[in-house]
């Protein structure tokens, strides 16, 4: 039941993928992966798909009682680097819980502070995103996971700034969205040590027009230390 389960967040991927599906402009499939045309999990696709995969899980699946109620805290650093100019450098520190709903569904929130910086911006800013991870490996010793959320982030100056090459500048409160693969494994008792892989996306949806959101992607290394707290 695992691995089906496991599978209903892919399948939904899939059918909402077409064919040929159109990236972002300056985003290729290397650099944004599952950025494309309508997946686009670095929008706020990123949070509602997750969502509505886990909604079906619990729905298809019975209550484990070994997985229910492991609630873990955890903290971590991470190194983000754009890859469109100005090429914003983003270094970031996550604290947050995660919640076990299955062995195979996790359902988490963290709060996050990013100093975003380059030849243009040089700023500080303040993020709460809730997420979702799905395993197809989970056990006492290790685990592999997929994570995907989407939340709000807040900078003391408007971001990004305008550059030598686009003349728009974006807003102080942005929506922010994370998606990517990590690896966790046991250390000692219950703390676990996890490297991720993940891509950062940081944009207002064009709240007050396209030529107020230049947005914001990069991605990005993390390495964090959680505990298993009940």
């Amino acid at each position: 039941m695992r691995r089906y389960s496991f599978l209903i967040f892919f399948i939904i991927l899939l059918i909402s993928t077409p064919l040929k599906g159109q990236f972002w402009s300056g985003d290729t499939w290397y650099n944004n992966p599952l950025g494309f045309e309508p997946l686009k999990l670095h929008t706020s696709m990123g949070i509602l798909l997750p969502a509505a995969a886990a909604g079906i899980v619990l729905l298809l699946t019975g209550k484990d009682s070994s997985a229910s109620g492991k609630l873990s805290v955890f903290n971590e650093t991470g190194f983000s680097w754009g890859y469109k100019y100005p090429e914003t450098f983003i270094p970031n520190n996550n604290t947050g819980i995660n919640y076990q709903l299955r062995d195979f569904l996790s359902a988490g929130a963290e709060f996050s502070v990013f100093l975003p910086s380059d030849d243009f911006n040089s700023t500080a800013g303040f993020a709460i995103r809730p997420f979702f991870r799905f395993y197809p490996v989970n056990n006492d010793i290790w685990n592999i996971y997929f994570e995907s959320g989407a939340g709000l982030i807040y900078t003391t100056e408007e971001f990004p700034l305008p550059t030598d090459r686009d003349v728009r500048g974006g807003l102080k409160l942005n929506g922010i969205t994370k998606y990517g693969l990590g690896a966790a494994i046991s250390v000692s008792g219950n703390y676990f040590i996890s490297c991720s892989i993940k891509h950062l996306h940081i944009s207002n949806g064009n709240v007050q027009g396209q030529e107020r959101n230049p947005s914001h992607d990069s991605n990005g290394f993390y390495l964090s230390i959680s505990k298993k707290i009940n």
